[in-house]
């Protein structure tokens, strides 16, 4: 049981060295935006999250649209949106399953 004692303390020890408290913060001169034409994208395999990605952008007037890859393209100025949009999905689709 000694052991575990001493492989504790040194574990403790180990983080408690390598965590840093006193860093600095780092503060944005500017906000960052994103230009209205740059565009991300996305891959859902699952049809059904799809559909009900797709459902749920028209429902907030979000414009999405499917790439000839078969991914989910969307502007990043959009991204918060999006982001909502497949978190929502994510927990429907969760509870049905």
């Amino acid at each position: 049981m000694s052991l575990m004692k001493y492989l504790f303390f040194i574990s403790i020890s180990i983080f408690s060295i390598s965590c840093d408290l006193g860093g600095d913060a780092v503060i944005l001169e500017e906000r960052v935006t994103e230009s209205p034409t740059q565009l991300g994208s996305f891959t859902i395999r699952n049809n059904e999250m799809r559909e009900l990605i797709m459902a749920e952008a028209e429902e907030k007037s979000v414009e999405i649209w499917i790439n000839e890859n078969g991914s989910i393209g969307y502007y990043l100025a959009d991204g918060d949106e999006i982001d909502d949009i497949v978190t929502y999905a994510y927990a429907v689709f969760w509870v049905n399953n």
